[in-house]
Order: structure tokens, then sequence, then C-alpha cells
């Protein structure tokens, strides 16, 4: 006993000297922009197009667009040959994030800094101030409680949004409102979040992308399109998880439910013990898939409805935490969304840009190496287990603080040591065998596990409409794993990394969209391989409402091939209003060229 606290008081005494080297030095001059408890001096965003960390920077001739309004934002999508929206900078992925560069303009938009959202975000809004009639027309944030929908411009965070929703009860919801699902990092703009497909874990109400109802989306000409499932079918599929390929979002209507009472429970196991669980969930599962018994099947889900985790891989320690409450019944499952059918919304052309919304980018220096990450896996996991505990304690709260997200004080203390995040998608039915696969891996002879600090997160959402959602397809179970190694000793980190592998290659992952793997993990990615049923309906809609490829990113891996009875065909010959025409086959990439 007196040597493992001997062993805390050394931890807790290095910790001290790295935050101290961590936050000593010149001020940076802005911050993030998120809530104020959450906010810190890292990031990039608004002024250098970084992550909130300070890395992943765009080239040097990518300009930063800050529009104070919707006109201004279309006339910077006409004016220039290549646009990408940022939000936050809650993002790992450079080729993804920053807009292309091949031509003589370039530019990212930073959604935050449209005036009625960057009002909002520094001076937030309490909803009981409005009185009777409700907050103004150009407010970003208005409630439909008879629709029991919000409206929201992209900008705003997610966390901001949240804590709005659970102060709005002077109207019909005494208790106030919330979303039925959200993510652990809550403070990104939701937005980059629906574009993303950021999730939560349910087997019902999906990723944010499907708790999404309409959305608004400036196209390449400059208009703006409302697009829903039942206008627009098709091109809401493509929408709904769009990565920013399709145009720039600019507002969204989501689903949001009362605030009621939740019990959170926990269950401390071990890796073998949860191995075994998820086994037994497959087989259920896989079972009740092929015996076509939707009831069967959506039994099989709610073993893992809305269920969390934080795996402790040194240890081998799983916390897991379920949820119950008074209308939570197995029927309200949804395996999967059923397609509908298409319409085409109607575009016109808009002028062009006044010369004060675009700037040079501003820089500062990226979070500085942390020489305590080097040491020490189990003194880690000891600090880890303590840090984490407030999360998992179980009791009854309301829904908006029973589901796990991360605290404003974590994310405001983003300058300890820089990161990057990786998050993986495994299908349901492999579930299993992939912890036991991949287990028997990290826990062997090459002692996988010691490229860890943080502890993983593992969550399970249904399968979804979306053509490029990583749960098209079917319900599977993400894992969220972070490389604080790498950039704080200036080496691979070739553990984590073999992991990450593993999990590519013995269970077929897929990478989360705005997260860290790419290109490294999806060398030559062929979009008609990783969703064969969808890449090219998404190449379509992008044919459609992008055919001169403004919204193409850094990234190689956007590219549709097609061919008729074998011979390659012009892509968009195979484009119909419903998506990708039938008669047609959806080919591979011809060439890894350049591949990012």
């Amino acid at each position: 006993m007196g040597q493992r606290l001997a062993g805390l008081v050394c931890l807790i005494s290095l910790l001290g000297c790295a935050f101290a080297q961590n936050f000593t030095g010149a001020p940076q001059t802005w911050t993030c922009r998120m809530a104020e408890e959450a906010t810190h001096g890292s990031c990039g965003l608004p002024y250098e197009l970084a992550n909130f960390q300070g890395f992943f920077q765009c080239d040097d001739s990518t300009k930063v667009g800050r529009p104070a309004d919707i006109d201004e934002l279309k006339q910077l999508v006409q004016s220039y040959e290549h646009i990408k929206a940022v939000g936050v900078g809650h993002s790992w992925n450079k080729e993804q994030f920053c807009a292309n560069t091949s031509a003589d303009s370039s530019l990212n938009l930073v959604m935050t800094e449209l005036l009625t959202t960057v009002n909002f975000i520094e001076n937030p809004s309490d909803p009981t101030e409005w009185g009777a009639n409700g907050p103004p027309p150009n407010f970003p944030i208005q409630v439909d409680e008879d629709a029991a929908r919000v409206t929201v411009a992209a900008g705003v965070p997610q966390r901001m949004l949240l804590d709005y929703l659970s102060k709005y009860t002077a109207y019909k919801q005494p208790a106030g409102w919330t979303l039925p699902a959200f993510s652990w990092f809550i403070d990104q703009t939701i937005g980059g979040a629906v574009a993303t497909g950021t999730h939560g874990s349910s087997m019902t109400w999906g990723s944010l992308s499907s708790q999404t109802h309409a959305l608004k989306l400036v196209v390449a000409n400059g208009t703006e399109v409302t697009l829903t499932r039942e206008s627009h079918p098709h091109l809401w599929r493509a929408a709904g998880v769009s990565v920013g390929r399709l145009g720039v979002i600019t507002e969204l209507t989501l689903a949001i439910v009362p605030q009621q009472a939740v019990t959170r429970s926990l269950e401390t196991t071990n890796f073998a013990n949860f191995t075994a669980q998820m086994l037994e969930v497959q087989e259920d599962y896989v079972a009740a898939r092929e015996s076509g018994n939707e009831d069967a099947i959506k039994a099989a889900l709610f073993a893992v409805d809305e269920t969390q985790l934080f795996w402790f891989l040194p240890n081998r320690v799983i916390w897991r935490t379920d949820y119950s409450y008074s209308d939570k019944e197995p029927s309200d499952v949804i395996p999967n969304i059923d397609p509908a059918d298409a319409a085409t919304p109607e575009v016109s052309a808009q002028s062009g840009p006044s010369d004060d919304i675009v700037f040079d980018q501003a820089y500062t220096d990226p979070v500085r190496p942390n020489a305590a990450i080097r040491y020490g896996t189990d003194g880690w996991t000891r600090f880890y287990t303590i840090a984490t505990q407030n999360y998992v304690r179980p009791g009854t709260f309301e829904r908006r603080k029973a589901f796990l997200s991360q605290t404003e004080f974590t994310t405001a203390s983003a300058s300890f040591a820089p990161y990057d995040q990786y998050e993986v998608s495994i299908p349901l039915e492999r579930a299993g065998t992939c912890l036991q696969e991949v287990g028997a891996e990290i826990y062997g002879p090459a002692k996988l596990y010691e490229g860890f600090r943080t502890p993983g997160l593992i969550r399970f959402v249904n399968g979804e409409e979306f053509y490029l959602s990583p749960t098209h397809g079917g319900p599977r179970m993400y894992i969220n794993i972070e490389d604080y190694i790498s950039r704080s000793t200036g080496k691979p980190n070739t553990q984590f990394q073999t992991v990450i592998q593993l999990f590519r290659e013995k269970c077929g992952a897929r990478l989360h969209w705005g997260k860290a793997g790419w290109p490294e993990h999806a060398q030559c990615f062929d979009g008609s391989v990783e969703y064969p049923n969808t890449w090219c309906d998404y190449g379509c809609a992008v044919a459609e409402l992008d055919p001169g490829s403004k919204f193409q990113p850094l990234s190689s891996l956007w590219q549709w091939h097609a061919q008729v009875n074998g011979t390659e065909v012009r892509f968009d010959s195979c484009c119909t209003s419903q998506g990708f025409d039938a008669r047609c086959t959806c080919a591979p990439r011809t060439s890894c060229e350049g591949v990012a």
C-alpha cells in the first residue's frame, strides 16, 4: 500500500511539473470558440487553419474566410475555386480539413464567425430571458416544442446547444430539453459533428446525423438549398454524412426530447469478460438476422443500446455503464432505415464578395511535447483511473448529465499534452470475434498495451441510411483511442499503430472521417470496396451539387468510376435523380497515384 501511495505521489508531482512546463510561455492572443469554461489558448481557429491543439495546419496559401452572415458566405463560395468549411478544429485529418490548393484561390470558411453565432458563443443567452414571444428570428437557436425540434446554426458548439436546451424551461416543458444521444466530445460545432457522423451510443437514435431532420446547404454556385428526407431522399442520404464534400452546411434541424430522470449503472469487469459478453451479443444478433425475425434483431441490439465503456488497456479493466428510464423498450431499437424516393433542388447564382472578410492566416505554436508522457504505463493508468471515476459514478441524473460527455475542464486542459485521436467502427456481427483476436495481440508478447496512456471509449450505433455513415449496412461497435506518445517523444508509437492496423485488417473496421488514421491506415482508399453499396450513389450527389469539384479537399480519395458490361464509361452517365443507376457497375479506382 505504501509503495502504491508513493508511486501516486511521484506521478502527481510529475504531472505538476508537466502542467507548469506546458502552461508557461507567451500567451496566445485568442482562444477557441467554445463555451467559456471549456475554451483554451491552444486552438488554431478561428485565425489559423489548424486543429484545436494547433496541429494539422493548412498550407500558407489557403485563406481564412470569416463571413458575418449567410449572404457573405454565399458570395465567398461563389468566388473561390476551392472551399472547405471548418468549425473549432476538432479534427485530426488534414486531408479532409483543408481546402484544396491545386487552384489559385483556396479558402477555409470558419462557421463560428457568423455574427449571430459568435455573439452567442461569446455571450450565451438564457432562454428564460426571452419572455412569451421567444428569441428574435435571427437568433442561432430556435426551439419548436410542439414538433420536438430545434433549428440551429451550423457553427454553434454542441455543448452550448445542449446547455441552452437544458435551460429551455419557461414554456411547455418545465424540465427542459436535450438531444436524444450526443457525443463524448461536445465542444465541436454541430455542423461539423453531423457532417462527420459524430455519435454517442444508441441503437435507437443513431448518430447526430440520424437525429437531423433537415439541413441547409450552400452548394457550389452560391445557392442555399434545403434538404429533407421527404423532399430530396437521394441527396439527403448523401448530405447526412457529407464530410464537407457537397457544400457548406449552414443550418440544421434536429430532434429533441424532454429532460427526464435516467439511471446510470456501473459494472467493473475485465477485458476477457467483456469479450465474452460481446461474443454472446454477436451470436444473438447474427442468429436473429439470419432468421429474419425483426423482434429478435431488436432484442439482440437492445443488449448494448446506449451502453458506453471505458477500456483501460494496460490493466485490462473495463468500466461498463448502462442506462435505464421509464419508457426505454427493446421495440424502440431501429436496426436500419429504409431508403426512399428522390427529387432535385433548384439552384441559382449569387454575386461576388467584399474584400474585408478574407484574411491571411495568423500563426501560433502548437501544444508542446510533454516529457512526462514517456514514463510509466502503469502510473498513467492509475492517474486516468482516478480522473475518470466521476464520469461513471452510478446514480440517477437528468438525461443531459447521465450520458457520458467530456467536461469543460478536460477540454480546457488541451494544452497539457498533444495527442492524436483515432476511432474505428466494427460490424456488430464481428465485434466479439474482433475483440478476441485483437486482444490476443494487445496482451501477447509484443505488449501492445504499452502504447496507450488514456482509456479507450467503446460505444454502439445502429445502422444508418446515409451513404458515407460508418454504420451504413448495419450496427457497429465504435472504439475511440488516443495516441499521446508519438507527439511528445518525436518517435512513432509503433505499438499503438499496430493496434489500429489490426482493427483494420482483422475486423473490417472503418475509420472515422474526422479523426486520425488517414492516409496511413487507408492507403489507396477505395470507396467502392469500403462502402460497396453506396459509394457511387454518393458520387452521383457530388456530380449533381459540385460538378466542378469546388469542395474537393486535399485528399485524393474522392474518386468514382463506372462500368457498363465491363467497359468504363463517363461516371455521370450512370447517375439518375435517385442515385447510381443499377444498370452500371461501381468500379474500383484505377490508380493509387497521389493517394492521400
